[in-house]
């Protein structure tokens, strides 16, 4: 039962990810250093708060948790520069498209393989409850940045989205 709302909750994670950079890449604004790391500060605020760790189990915690971001963003650094060279080749084959639909799925699964991974490792360092609670938390925060941003989309004109 824990397992199966573990894996939920992290195919959720997985999937408001992917919105997240869906929305970032369809915009093509480059978020600005000091943007990304004032809400990476809110975040760690955000989820030190739901997880109520001791002084200890941040000490342990904080470490692990920013290498596991560093190694997410690299995956999904990587998936954004696969899905810009499809968005610049308007002329595929079925041959190439399922090469890309490969590489998709290829790097979806990477994804969900470091989480699982990582998951393990935070259980070890502040336990099951706490993880979930970090999953729950990650994904409420992610939430809220992805209604923030339609509301700052939403106040600001502009061109409708590109369709093929």
């Amino acid at each position: 039962m824990m397992t199966r709302h573990l894996l939920r909750t992290l195919v959720l994670g997985l999937t408001l990810g992917t919105v997240l950079l869906a929305c970032a890449q369809e915009d093509d604004l480059p978020i600005a250093p000091e943007r990304l790391q004032e809400v990476k500060a809110q975040r760690s605020a955000y989820l030190t708060q739901k997880m109520d760790l001791s002084p200890e189990e941040s000490q342990r915690f904080w470490p692990v948790y920013n290498q596991y971001d560093k190694e997410l963003e690299t995956l999904r650094r990587e998936r954004r520069e696969g899905h810009r060279a499809l968005r610049t080749d308007a002329d595929l084959t079925d041959a190439e498209a399922a090469g890309h639909i490969d590489r998709e799925l290829a790097s979806q699964q990477k994804e969900l393989d470091l989480r699982k991974r990582y998951s393990g490792e935070f259980i070890k360092l502040i336990g099951a409850r706490k993880t979930l609670e970090l999953h729950r938390a990650e994904r409420d925060f992610n939430r809220e940045l992805l209604r923030r941003m339609r509301e700052r989309q939403g106040d600001r004109p502009g061109p409708p989205p590109q369709r093929r």
